[in-house]
């Protein structure tokens, strides 16, 4: 009996004497078979675990909830640089999504364009070595063109003109960085010349005016009828300015130009003040001619608008449209673009480049519901005189006002949405969106099919899979670089280019995205994600490629990594 007593089982129910008991045991005990021990939390342990296990589920529908609200455009950015910009600055923009830098090589020195060249240079190599993807940059340089500019006055320093004081404008090439309020050097004034005519009115810069009183062999005399200020590189308007030159001086002005953005590598060349579409036509059979370069038109719509210019034609000649004044135009002009400019850029399929004047990061809230936003695919940033920053960086992502709303302006384009191939894309797009789709992605070869998702309807990221194999020639390569840097100026576009090695699962481009994306924490478990594949239809398969497109459309669920996935959100 007192055998039994000591070999019987013991049962504690009570976490404290267990823990006294268990110290006195000794060591040997824990591997004897004929002892066990049943050890249960306590009521206080058991109700922590479940209030824990609450609070985790409530803090991850809360983040869920705030995920779902934060529905925007992604718009592209373009930012400019000048000599003042720094290392630093230029690695901050290319760490939040700006891929496309713009340069004035009117406004800068050879030795001031090869500097600022340089740091860029320095700071892309750098931030590539920290990345995974390869990184593709634009660079856009912009050129004189056909326009009249003041140059560098000394100091780049702004002068007053007084009214009644007289102004010479020289054609003389030493005065170009260091003129004066007596002379001052003018780009293209010598092309002009023999247009102008004694008593001519002149406007130099925004509010100085002034006529001609004498006309020499390199220069021209100016009387200031209205005084104002001059800064270096501001625009002269001549008389007869856009119809004075002859077609074969067209080339002499912008040959030059076109050379040194071959030499420099640049992508895209910028054209201000476009105004004579003869001179435009030049430019584009000069670039079609064997140049690999995008042409970034400014065109000066309050001309066009004034003297009834064939604007589709201009729009027509140029890549992109660059809009740099939109919010310091009068009424009309202001009307003139969003009635009649962005409508035929949305139907030729140009992109929009719009400036947002914004001079500290307080300033964005004016802008950010503004109309003019919901209809540009990608920002001009430039530094802010006032603070000497970039302060749209971070801030480039636009709320969506109602993206369960769809608009249409009259029944043509509805018509268009049933039976046009894009639109019905981007209808079944815009209804998955509206049940909180996070992200989609998009697997093709083809450029249109690419852009045609770059609308103002769709309202999560679209990831574009360009994957370089093995077998990819340096033409197929090239054409991919050149897509992926053609879709950083549209809107929602975020191009995934991608070598094998970074492929270590083998994975087809689509699983590779949603992989990749979710690793990044782009993606959750539970996210719902649509892919698309746009390909051809072949005799005996479905390639993918060039031609008549077939929308593959698949939709899902992110799942989890592993069965026993972890909650992520605990306290």
């Amino acid at each position: 009996m007192a055998l039994e007593q000591q070999t019987a089982p013991s049962l504690h129910l009570d976490s404290q004497s267990l823990d006294g008991e268990e110290e006195q045991e000794p060591q040997e005990d824990e591997n004897r078979l004929d002892k066990f021990k049943v050890r249960l939390n306590g009521q206080h342990d058991l109700e922590q675990r479940l209030r824990d296990f609450k609070a985790a589920c409530e803090a991850h529908e809360k983040h869920a909830r705030r995920r779902r609200r934060r529905r925007y455009y992604n718009l592209g950015l373009v930012a400019k640089l000048v000599t003042e910009t720094t290392h630093d600055e230029l690695r901050r923009m290319l760490e939040n999504g700006t891929y496309t830098f713009h340069i004035d090589t009117v406004a800068n020195k050879p030795d001031e364009l090869q500097a600022i060249i340089d740091t860029l240079n320095v700071a892309i190599a750098a931030h590539t070595a920290e990345r995974e993807l390869r990184l593709i940059t634009g660079l856009a340089l912009e050129i004189n063109g056909e326009c009249c500019r003041v140059g560098r006055l000394r100091n780049n320093c702004t002068v007053m003109l007084a009214r009644g004081s007289v102004v010479t404008l020289t054609t003389d090439e030493s005065y170009r960085y260091k003129g004066f309020k007596e002379i001052v050097y003018v780009i293209n004034l010598q092309a002009y010349l023999s247009s102008v005519r004694l008593g001519d009115i002149l406007m130099i810069g925004r509010e100085v005016r002034g006529r001609v009183v004498k006309t020499l062999r390199e220069a021209l005399a100016v009387m200031i009828i209205d005084a104002g200020l001059l800064a270096s590189y501001d625009f002269i308007e001549l008389p007869r300015q856009c119809h004075a030159l002859d077609p074969e001086v067209y080339p002499d002005l912008f040959q030059k130009d076109l050379e040194m953005a071959v030499a420099m590598n640049a992508n895209y060349v910028v054209l201000p003040k476009i105004r004579c579409k003869n001179f435009l036509r030049a430019v584009r059979q000069s670039i079609n001619a064997g140049l690999n370069l995008k042409l970034i038109g400014m065109i000066d719509f309050e001309y066009v608008r004034s003297n009834m210019l064939d604007l589709l034609g201009i729009i027509k000649l140029v890549d992109y449209i660059w809009i740099p004044d939109m919010f310091c135009v009068s009424c009309c002009v202001y009307n003139y673009i969003m009635e009649d400019v962005l409508p035929i850029s949305q139907c030729q399929k140009k992109p929009v480049i719009g400036t947002v004047p914004l001079e500290r990061c307080s300033d964005f809230k004016r802008f950010e519901l503004h109309e003019f936003l919901w209809k540009i695919d990608a920002i001009h940033i430039q530094k802010s005189p006032w603070c000497n920053k970039y302060p749209l960086i971070v801030k480039k992502l636009m709320p969506v006002k109602d993206y369960r709303i769809g608009v249409v302006q009259n029944q043509m384009v509805l018509k268009n949405i049933l039976t046009s191939y894009h639109a019905i894309v981007n209808f079944i797009i815009r209804t998955i969106s509206s049940i909180e789709c996070q992200a989609i992605f998009l697997f093709t070869k083809c450029e249109t099919a690419s852009v045609a998702l770059s609308r103002s309807e769709i309202y999560c990221p679209v990831y574009v899979m360009l994957p370089l194999e093995d077998t990819d020639d340096d033409d197929i390569i090239a054409c991919k670089v050149q897509l992926s840097r053609a879709l950083h100026l549209r809107r929602n576009m975020h191009p995934v280019l991608y070598t094998k090695e970074l492929n270590e699962c083998n994975y087809n481009p689509i699983e590779f995205g949603v992989d990749y994306m979710r690793k990044k924490g782009c993606l959750e478990v539970g996210d719902f994600v649509v892919t698309l594949e746009v390909g051809k239809e072949d005799e005996e398969n479905v390639s993918l490629g060039i031609g008549d497109d077939v929308c593959i459309l698949r939709a899902f669920y992110v799942a989890p990594l592993l069965a026993c996935e972890k909650f992520k959100y605990g306290t």
